[in-house]
């Protein structure tokens, strides 16, 4: 009879061992997603900070810089109305980049300054297609 209570409680010990590790596992994962976002993420926000320190051309329309040493990727969208939208993008290991926007206004010579509660983690325009710059 002994035998068999210790046997039990090894048993339940193990199913209780092995619901723990699966647990550990799936939340490992889950950490490890939210790692792998929060790195793309700082590096988008690099990106727009780095797009929005360079000089662009006053023309309308799409005008991008690239940065190779990071991977980022800024462009300048010039509406029609003197205002601006900065998309930055940071190439993600799942090969879709992350992409931030940021409200821009215009400055003395080519510059621009980030408008205040201008960021944006989402296209503001419509339709959708806007969004995209001309070039890859």
């Amino acid at each position: 009879m002994a035998i068999a209570m210790v046997l039990l409680i090894l048993l339940l010990g193990s199913g209780l061992l092995h619901a723990t590790r699966q647990q550990l596992d799936a939340a490992l994962a889950l950490v490890a997603d939210e790692r792998q976002y929060l790195l793309d993420y700082h590096q988008a926000l690099s990106a727009l900070a780095w797009g929005s320190a360079l000089s662009w051309p006053r023309q309308q329309g799409w005008h991008c810089q690239r940065q190779t040493q990071f991977g980022w990727h800024a462009c300048l969208l010039l509406l029609d109305n003197g205002e601006a939208l900065l998309r930055g993008a940071a190439l993600r290991a799942s090969g879709e980049p992350l992409t931030l926007w940021q409200w821009l206004e215009p400055t003395a010579g080519t510059g621009w300054h980030p408008l205040a509660h201008g960021w944006l983690d989402f296209c503001p325009l419509t339709p959708s297609a806007r969004c995209l710059p001309d070039e890859p």
